[in-house]
């Protein structure tokens, strides 16, 4: 695994190279190409495109490199307790691979979407179509190599697995159950404050106010998944153990876990705000606040929980049965 964890270096410095002739290219094109709208801030388009890019490409390989950084950490550093290189090599794997897709849309030919001061006031939009302009090779190269260095980092946790078993305390188990506990109480909390408003508003249609709730319920149906197997996992930590294989699912799934938190807590901001049936106004006021602040705490508790699992495990030799 050790060579295969230093590859977003490489890797961020194809990327770099793929978007500087890309960016090469569209610049010397740019002054010829057809403008779509707001003709008057065509100039200031074409002369903010380099600067744009050139920081762009600047944070993409700050990216790789913190990126390479991070894993190294996870190698060298953690290298001693294999439940923390199993569970920070799965939680990285997770954040590393969620970042390619982002950086393929944020690219900086394609991504060039700026506003730039309108002269009458305010600001005018993007006056070029940089999807006509991107070369035709661009946008397929770089989705191949991102989908590539995805895929090698994940062939990267192989090492991983091969280590040996590891043991935690059968108490350490119930860490595992907190975060389907503190979803069920997000969503109980939400229900209650709607059961208040309902109680308390008067008669009327809430259609609105029935769409953000039951929206709500579906976004929090994903991150039951992630929450339910970890749940699984911490079942079978307490009845027999776990070895490194499922200590790295447990990274991954707290990775895709955290990642759907930050979908609930953004659909759980924006619930009732174009409500406009008077239905918001009998909520309690404590809704928003609490609600916030048990997702807060859930993400705060499971970053906590991987640290002390990898330091609570000790380890046995390849091949014996784990127990506990």
């Amino acid at each position: 695994m050790g060579k295969l964890t230093w590859f977003p270096l490489p890797c961020g410095l194809v990327v770099i190279v793929v978007n500087f002739f890309a960016v090469r290219d569209v610049n010397g094109r740019l002054p010829t190409a057809p403008v779509e709208a707001n003709e008057h801030v065509a100039p200031q388009a074409i002369d903010a495109f380099i600067p744009f890019a050139q920081g762009r490409i600047a944070l993409l390989g700050a990216f790789f490199i913190v990126a390479t950084l991070l894993f190294g950490l996870v190698e060298f550093g953690l290298s001693r307790r294999p439940a923390g290189l199993a569970f920070g090599t799965g939680l990285l794997n997770v954040a590393y691979a969620a970042a390619m897709p982002v950086i393929y849309v944020l690219n900086p030919v394609t991504g060039y979407d700026e506003q730039f001061p309108d002269p009458a006031g305010g600001y005018a939009t993007m006056p070029f179509d940089m999807g006509p302009l991107s070369p035709p090779w661009y946008l397929p190269l770089l989705g191949w190599i991102l989908a590539t260095a995805a895929i090698a980092q994940l062939l990267a946790v192989y090492g991983v697995v091969l280590r040996d078993a590891v043991l935690l305390p059968p108490w350490s188990a119930w860490l595992l159950l907190l975060p389907l506990a503190f979803l069920l109480a997000f969503a109980a909390a939400n229900l209650v404050s709607d059961r208040i408003a309902r109680a308390t508003a008067p008669a009327g249609s809430f259609w609105e106010a029935d769409y953000a709730l039951e929206l709500m319920f579906e976004v929090c149906a994903f991150a039951v998944v992630p929450a339910a197997a970890l749940a699984l996992h911490g079942i079978l930590l307490r009845r027999r153990g776990l070895r490194p294989r499922s200590l790295l699912i447990v990274g991954v799934f707290t990775g895709v876990y955290l990642l759907t938190l930050l979908l609930v807590a953004w659909g759980n901001l924006l619930m009732y705000m174009d409500e406009q049936s008077g239905f918001s106004e009998h909520l309690p006021g404590w809704r928003e606040e609490v609600t916030t602040g048990i997702l807060g705490v859930a993400a705060l508790v499971q970053l906590t929980t991987l640290p002390l699992l990898a330091r609570l495990g000790t380890t046995q030799m390849t091949g014996a049965e784990p127990g506990g």
